[in-house]
């Protein structure tokens, strides 16, 4: 495997920075802040952080932001990842400290980083053949809610279906069809759920009123969230609290 460059970039919104291009070799994107889109031989991903796309050589790809994007781009060959194309999500992040690490062994270039660099290389390239073959059986459908679902655990709820929807370039009204077939449950329940357990973890503060809480966590009515609160939990933020 050799390593033709390696850098970190930071894409503004609006800029035509990545408009259509291509590369001799394999490309290697890691988003790590930011969100907007990539456009991949015709198919578009939503992008936000934690998450890689690969483009093999060739391959014509752009990028618009809808926010800054921070990326990390490795261009690289005889990978053993050229077969795979699109998008995927590091759940773990731990392709994301890999990289990290290795970008931060490339800076500073001191005595033995070159082995240092090829095993963080080797181990990232391992992790996501890994990742790969874990999302092989989705399609682009569950792989949109998977995407929805990462973003509402990211943010822990505070963001409504309408900004899901922009960020992910669907109608909310379709996104309600695709959780209700692969969830089970509307995108709401699913950011009520994820507030809830944002919320569990602030009542853990003593110095945080129930009041406090209930704002931190997108609640204007105290009293409706103790009543949610209680409906998703069996118990009274105070009582939890107790526990």
């Amino acid at each position: 495997m050799r390593l033709r460059y390696a850098f970190k970039v930071d894409v503004e919104k609006g800029s035509d920075a990545a408009s259509d291009h291509t590369h001799g070799a394999l490309e290697l994107v890691y988003f790590l802040a930011g969100s907007g889109s990539t456009t991949i031989d015709g198919q578009t991903y939503a992008v936000q952080s934690n998450c890689f796309c690969i483009i093999p050589p060739g391959v014509v790809h752009n990028q618009v932001s809808l926010t800054t994007i921070t990326s990390i781009c490795i261009c690289l060959s005889d990978s053993g990842l050229e077969p795979s194309q699109g998008l995927w999500v590091d759940s773990s992040g731990e392709i994301r400290r890999c990289l990290q690490m290795l970008m931060e062994e490339l800076a500073a270039q001191e005595t033995g980083y070159s082995m240092v660099t090829e095993g963080y290389l080797l181990s990232a390239t391992g992790l996501i053949k890994r990742a790969i073959k874990k999302n092989i059986p989705q399609d682009r459908k569950q792989a949109l809610v998977s995407q929805a679902v990462h973003i509402i655990e990211e943010k822990e709820g505070n963001l409504s279906i309408d900004e899901i929807a922009g960020q992910l370039f669907v109608s909310k009204d379709y996104l309600r069809h695709l959780f209700t077939h692969y969830v089970g449950q509307s995108p709401m329940r699913t950011i009520i759920s994820a507030r809830i357990e944002h919320a569990k973890k602030l009542l853990m503060n003593p110095e945080l009123s129930v009041v406090d809480v209930a704002e931190m966590c997108g609640f204007d009515d105290p009293y409706y969230f103790s009543r949610l609160f209680k409906n998703y939990t069996e118990k009274s933020p105070s009582a939890f609290r107790k526990n």
